[in-house]
């Protein structure tokens, strides 16, 4: 299965990595590409760095938080119960992050009314689903390249190092240096991120790689956390992770 990573961005130049190289495309440039990765049917998948799903259920969507923060998004920030990130490792509220714009416009997620598309009628099959045998679309699954980062590297850092790549270039160079030798077998030749855009979409690409191998490889095991009515990221599977969130999420009315 090829792999595509996009980190998309709606006031300038989506970054997109496709295995062999990073490519800047607008939102027309990014449209065409998807257009064109349609025609490949269920053998791509799309890892996207932006919120693809909103309201627990969309067609009767009106619960607090169902416009603002999805229970994904609260179990990350949740200091007390959940598994809080570090400073520099943002994660907002769905309704804060302005990528879901262009997600929308060109991918028709999130849904978050009952007058949007019926989720088998969109141009990707959004994972995880229910069931995609037989479905003829190609996949794409919510990443989030921060969390992910911090999950493989938190145990390899000392506990009072800056998380703030996307401020400093050295604290990304070296998040980097540990991804890519973890990834080795994933990564091989590929390219050096430049910038955080860059370093989000490599990350992302190898989370789809990991993914689609379906077996232990160095990086380690990659599933999705999460459903379409919590929200979900493709994440690195740590032995606590699962467990923690299933614990959290039995706390909540979901």
């Amino acid at each position: 299965m090829d792999v595509v990573a996009v980190d998309a961005a709606p006031g300038k130049a989506s970054t997109v990595f496709d295995g062999g190289e990073f490519m800047e495309l607008d939102a027309r440039g990014l449209r065409g590409y998807l257009n064109r990765m349609r025609s490949r049917g269920p053998g791509t998948l799309v890892c996207w760095d932006a919120p693809l799903t909103g309201p627990r259920d969309s067609d009767d969507a009106g619960v607090p938080g169902d416009f603002t923060q999805r229970l994904i998004e609260s179990f990350f920030r949740d200091g007390k119960t959940g598994l809080k990130t570090p400073d520099g490792v943002s994660v907002r509220g769905y309704g804060g992050c302005p990528h879901w714009t262009i997600t929308r416009s060109l991918l028709g997620l999130p849904r978050v009314g009952r007058y949007d598309v019926a989720y088998d009628e969109l141009p990707f099959d959004l994972l995880p689903s229910a069931s995609s045998t037989g479905d003829t679309r190609p996949s794409v699954v919510e990443i989030h390249p921060g969390v992910a980062a911090w999950l493989w590297c938190r145990h390899a850092r000392d506990g009072d190092a800056s998380w703030a790549y996307k401020k400093d270039s050295s604290v990304l160079s070296e998040l980097w240096e540990i991804i890519r030798c973890m990834a080795n077998d994933l990564w091989q030749d590929g390219p050096t991120p430049a910038n955080d855009d860059q370093f989000d979409a490599a990350v992302g690409y190898i989370l789809g790689r990991a993914y689609v191998a379906e077996v232990e490889v160095g990086i380690g095991r990659v599933s999705t956390l999460g459903d379409r009515r919590t929200g979900s990221f493709l994440l690195p599977d740590t032995p606590d992770l699962r467990a923690r969130w299933e614990n959290w999420l039995s706390r909540k009315a979901v």
